[in-house]
């Protein structure tokens, strides 16, 4: 598959990387145009392409936004006609008391008019990618969405992630217990230490 990333960050470098390892063609847009920031690693993959968000998300089979929230909507207008793909919002659901609260799959269904748009459990272990244990415990993704097309892709394409086992959290409605389950995700993870917990994807 063609796939783009958008967003700016190990995160994002990360899905690029792994993904073109598993054969697809990437095309990682940063927000903003911001390409000195991004490792120079990248550029020893012949099928990882930095564009703009516009040139990535028009060639893209599928979208993945990796950002904060914050950005979710100024990236989402640049996208363009995208009513058709799929849109994984992998955005990293942390906020800070400064921030403004952003429900972002609500925000990406509103401003592109795509109704293929997954939520995935998104935390910030990206050096964790393709190892999501908890301890001993093999850690399940967790998603969240009206779409069924856009979940089964997900799913399809985490497998080249390494994650084969799945958490359904239900549909758009879910999408509140979506973010307290992160919250507390996120509460475990410093109580225990970073190098007891293993982050999930993002």
């Amino acid at each position: 598959m063609s796939i783009a990333v958008i967003g700016i960050g190990k995160t994002a470098e990360t899905y690029a990387v792994r993904y073109a390892m598993a054969g697809h063609d990437v095309f990682i847009a940063p927000k903003g145009g911001e390409n000195a920031g991004l490792d120079k690693r990248l550029a020893i993959y012949d099928n990882i392409v930095v564009c703009s968000i516009e040139d990535a998300a028009a060639v893209a089979d599928l979208i993945i936004i990796s950002s904060s929230p914050k950005d979710v909507r100024e990236i989402a207008y640049w996208l363009g006609d995208v009513r058709g793909k799929v849109i994984i919002d992998a955005t990293a659901n942390v906020h800070t008391g400064a921030d403004e609260q952003v429900n972002t799959l609500g925000a990406i269904k509103a401003i592109t008019g795509s109704q293929h748009v997954v939520k995935v459990f998104s935390t910030r272990g990206y050096e964790r990618l393709l190892k999501p244990l908890f301890q001993k415990e093999k850690i399940q993704l967790v998603l969240a969405g009206d779409s069924k097309k856009a979940k089964e892709i997900t799913k399809i394409l985490t497998k080249d992630l390494g994650i084969n086992d799945f958490v359904d959290l239900g549909p758009d409605e879910a999408i509140p217990l979506f973010d307290e389950l992160t919250k507390c995700w996120r509460n475990l993870a410093l109580k225990n230490g970073a190098e007891k917990v293993n982050w999930l994807i993002g």
